[in-house]
């Protein structure tokens, strides 16, 4: 799988718009869109800065990311699994990530699952 590709995957999979992307990262759309269709191709620093960005917005997006481009796939796991594999670090960021989802809402339980489906696998 191609970098692009595999970048593209994981913001829809984690549901991460180009323009919230683009707005943590401190980068034009217009650069995340072309990036993102393979149209334009990005150094080694910007996709570091925008595999930090997706991990702030969706923690374990960076892992999933990673996990593509490796050719290994990260298989799903029961939330037991996944919540023992996070970091202290990444526990405020989950709860951020919840809080989202709940205010968006009208049915919350349904959106915490969308938020517990972002985290690490």
């Amino acid at each position: 799988m191609l970098i692009y590709e595999a970048f593209n995957d994981t913001l829809k999979r984690y549901n991460i718009s180009g323009k919230a992307l683009a707005q943590v990262a401190g980068v034009s759309e217009s650069l995340v869109s072309q990036f993102r269709w393979g149209e334009k191709g990005i150094t080694d620093e910007m996709l570091d800065n925008l595999l930090l960005a997706i991990q702030k917005i969706a923690p374990g997006s960076r892992r999933y990311f990673c996990s593509l481009v490796a050719g290994e796939p990260i298989e799903t796991a029961g939330w037991e699994n996944v919540l023992s594999e996070i970091s202290a670090e990444e526990i405020p960021e989950l709860l951020m990530a919840i809080a989202r989802c709940w205010k968006s809402v009208d049915h919350p339980s349904i959106y915490v699952t969308s938020a517990l489906m972002q985290l690490p696998r």
